[in-house]
């Protein structure tokens, strides 16, 4: 009878592990997939930040216009300076690192990376009004 309740705690304590390991793998992937989002519109808001600047050469404008054009491409710099800062910070949580600071830490990036990804998005939003798209 002894041998068959540590068997059962043990059993109940490896599956509480193994699922704790998948919520930790889940939010990973979540935030993974959506940095990549976030690259893709990065990419947008790179060619649209190369389009204002075309625009900006040979446009002639009083410096109360250009002010618009050059508070976007503030935007779209520090939008991409965030992303490469988060990319150079996050590190995947190690397999073996207790389940609760890897669930901290994952949903920390979550939230930063889903910031970082309205930014991008918003600044190309904004790039679009600039020039009329």
């Amino acid at each position: 009878m002894k041998n068959l309740t540590i068997l059962a705690l043990l059993l109940a304590f490896f599956t509480a592990c193994n699922n704790d390991q998948k919520a930790v793998d889940a939010l990973l992937k979540e935030t993974e997939t959506l940095h990549d989002e976030a690259m893709k519109d990065m990419a947008e808001m790179n060619r649209a930040a190369r389009g204002i600047k075309e625009f900006m050469i040979s446009a002639t404008m009083t410096p109360e216009q250009s002010t618009a054009y050059t508070e976007t491409l503030a935007k779209m710099g520090q939008a991409e300076n965030d992303m490469m800062d988060w990319m150079k910070g996050f590190k995947a949580p190690a397999q073996d690192a207790p389940a609760k600071e890897s669930l901290d830490y994952l949903t920390e990036q979550k939230e930063r990376i889903q910031k970082n990804h309205a930014d991008i998005k918003a600044a190309i939003e904004a790039g679009k009004k600039l020039m009329g798209k």
